[in-house]
Parts: C-alpha cells; structure tokens; sequence
C-alpha cells in the first residue's frame, strides 16, 4: 500500500504542472477565464478547477484547451525541466521568427563554430587562400565582381560616365 497522502503521487504533480501551464499561457495570450472557457466550451468554474489543477481533464477537452490557446497539444502537455529551458527558449526563438529549416541549419552552423573547441594549432587546417584581383600584376584581396577594393570603384566610375548607363 502507497505511504503519504494520494496528492503526493507523481501524476499529481504533473496535473499541477499543467494547470501552471495553462493559467500562464491563458494569462500571456490576456484571455480572461471567461474568454478561455468559452473557446474551450467549457464552464468558467471548470475552467478554473482546471487551472487550479483540482480537475483531470479528458483528451477532448486538452484538445479543446490547446486548440483555444492556440497550441499544438504536444506544447501543451510538454513538462517544462529547468536543465531544458535553453532548448524551449531557442525554439521559441526560431518559431517567432519563422525561421526555415536552411536558416536553422545556418543558425547551427554559426553556433557549432562558435562552441566548438579549438582543435590543437597543429592539426588545424591553413585558412583559405582570399581571392585576388583579377586586374594584371593587382593581386590585392576581392571585393566584388572578381576586383579589389579600387579597382572595382575605377570600373563603377568609368561605366557610370559610359552614355546610356
């Protein structure tokens, strides 16, 4: 037989959680209850045992709540770990900007050379040679169109001046 009180019980502490959960997010999207629970198609008082984490809900009515705050059920139901609040925050920082899975991949790159280790100076590789100018003799680094810095500012000048350009 179970000791302590039948509260203590870990799937108690989940339904705490997520009546947490759904108050903050109803809060953060400024629906009242009353809002809240006619999106749900619930009553107000049900709504609030719900929140008050004093009512179990069935699977249609955390479809109900999800789809009222505007939620995917699995973000719903996710249990919050403080060692994962990192992870929820960058996701949430690539869904507020919409972010394509190639600007995702872009953002990993970037972050995987930021938090890489630096490999030992003798196994790193020589850093790529920069192109030069394509200008005769020039051999300073590109800026655009395959020419250094004063050379593509002469070309720009010189086609400006060209008549019908």
């Amino acid at each position: 037989m179970p000791s302590g009180p039948p509260d203590a019980s870990p799937a108690s502490g989940h339904l705490q959680g997520l009546a947490r959960r759904i108050r903050a997010l109803r809060e953060r999207r400024g629906l009242t209850q009353e809002d809240f629970a006619a999106r749900c198609g619930i009553s107000v008082s049900f709504a609030s045992l719900l929140e008050r984490g004093e009512r179990s809900p069935s699977y249609e009515t955390l479809l109900q709540v999800a789809s009222a705050l505007q939620l995917p059920l699995w973000e719903l139901l996710r249990v919050d770990d403080a060692e994962d609040a990192g992870v929820h925050r960058l996701e949430a920082f690539v869904r507020a900007r919409r972010l394509s899975r190639t600007d995702v991949d872009r953002l990993l790159a970037v972050a995987e050379v930021m938090f890489s280790e630096a490999a030992p100076a003798a196994e790193e590789a020589p850093a790529p040679e920069p192109a030069r100018c394509d200008e005769p003799g020039c051999g300073r680094p590109v800026l655009a169109r395959g020419l250094c810095t004063a050379h593509y500012h002469r070309e720009r000048r010189r086609r400006a001046g060209e008549p019908g350009k």
